[in-house]
């Protein structure tokens, strides 16, 4: 069992992609006495996620995977970092006392104490109608306090590897949209967007629309579970 000096959490890219993970290791900072380990889903794993078939194909590869490697008794907790309520969080949770959360969870907790409403700002195209699931789910019942989600039209792996500039007008484009729609707190719906925070607060100022706060569910995640997880030592 670990001490407060040494809690250690396992921050899982639970897709294929090692650019998404290098995206994270780039910006997550742990608190003082903790130490992050990184991991990128396995070659079977798919190289996004993008919708309920690809969720539960990555979910099964990693668990597989992070079980074969004895991970669970090796860390101390876990934060599965897909925008999503990711099979993968409950069957760590099935599995171990320690805790577990994704990105998505620590997203809206920590939204829900900064500001008046959150709004979502993510990948793909269309509405994604799962995410308003995930979010009624996660909070336990509608709420005028979520203003909703937009779409980028970005890719996961572009978000990483793509073109710069045409990221970065589709970031501020979809920034302005939300916003648009009431949320003064707009979360960042996507790992790969992790370190993309001045994009979104720039995009909206440019407009002349009042400031916003954004959050990194990831950067979230990694504040909440270090203290879940020593509550749980």
């Amino acid at each position: 069992m670990s001490t407060i000096s040494t809690i250690s959490l396992l921050v899982i890219n639970p897709n294929s992609s090692a650019s998404v993970t290098a995206g994270l290791r780039e910006v997550l900072i742990p608190p003082p006495g903790v130490h992050l380990q990184f991991y990128t889903g396995p070659s079977n794993a798919p190289p996004s996620i993008n919708d309920t078939t690809t969720g539960v194909l990555s979910a099964a590869a990693c668990f597989a995977d992070i079980q074969d490697k004895g991970l669970i008794e090796r860390y101390d907790g876990f934060l599965v970092c897909c925008f999503s309520n990711h099979p993968l969080t409950h069957l760590l949770r099935e599995n171990t006392r320690k805790p577990a959360i994704n990105i998505l969870e620590a997203a809206v907790s920590q939204s829900l104490l900064i500001g008046q409403r959150f709004g979502i700002i993510t990948t793909g195209t269309g509405y994604k109608y799962i995410y308003y699931n995930d979010v009624h789910n996660f909070i336990g019942a509608s709420s005028e306090r979520f203003a909703g989600l937009v779409t980028t039209g970005l890719g996961v792996v572009e978000l990483r590897e793509g073109d710069r500039q045409h990221i970065e007008a589709k970031i501020k484009e979809g920034s302005v949209k939300i916003a648009q729609k009431g949320a003064d707190v707009i979360i960042l719906g996507c790992a790969g967007m992790a370190g993309m925070e001045d994009l979104v607060q720039q995009g909206v100022v440019e407009v002349g629309l009042e400031p916003v706060r954004v959050v990194d569910g990831a950067k979230a995640g990694v504040q909440i579970l270090a203290g879940l997880a020593r509550l749980a030592t």
